[in-house]
């Protein structure tokens, strides 16, 4: 199974992005909440349910959500600020929702300026932190199925694609293309 980042279509309607992905080959979607709103709690109940219908009518599924934390604000994993810890784990139950909304049960915390670390904080304190602010979304996560400790090996296998050989083929395509199109221009 492959899924593709909605972001990649930031500027193409819904159905058109999700028509083009299964035309494609992809069999999935991943969706960055800041594609959809605000915050996750601007999206409302019915604009999930029709983007959940427009994923399933293409042949898609909607693996989860990444870039959980980008372009909000006032959210932030490690930080030292107890309130703005605890807004972020309530927000992160929120993204929760919404993925489990969209018909995903996958999320990313790829927000690297909302998890990066203060010059001050070591890396023991900033992971304290982010363990802190992770654990204010468990009641949430438990409620909608998450079971804490659970291994499943061909969602790990599948990241494991995702993140490390994908890439790598996707630069390999890139060079390829520059040295067709330079070898155009001087050959």
């Amino acid at each position: 199974k492959y899924a593709i980042c909605n972001e990649t279509f930031e500027n193409w309607p819904h159905e058109k992005a999700c028509a083009f992905a299964a035309e494609c080959g992809y069999t999935g979607l991943e969706i960055a909440p800041f594609t959809l709103g605000p915050t996750a709690t601007d999206v409302t109940a019915a604009q999930r349910q029709q983007m959940r219908k427009t994923v399933e009518a293409a042949g898609l599924k909607t693996v989860g959500l990444h870039w959980l934390l980008a372009k909000t604000t006032g959210f932030y994993l490690t930080t030292s600020d107890e309130v703005v810890r605890k807004s972020t784990g309530e927000y992160l139950g929120d993204l929760a929702r919404l993925c489990r909304d969209l018909g995903g049960n996958l999320m990313v915390l790829g927000s690297p300026m909302q998890r990066n670390l203060a010059a001050e904080m070591s890396h023991e304190e900033g992971m304290k932190n982010a363990a802190e602010t992770i654990s204010l979304a468990l009641p949430v996560l438990e409620a909608l199925g998450y079971a804490p400790g659970a291994r499943d090996a061909a969602a790990l296998d599948a990241l494991a694609f995702a993140y490390a050989v994908l890439p790598c083929l996707l630069k390999l395509v890139a060079a390829a293309l520059l040295l067709v199109a330079w070898r155009g221009k001087h050959c």
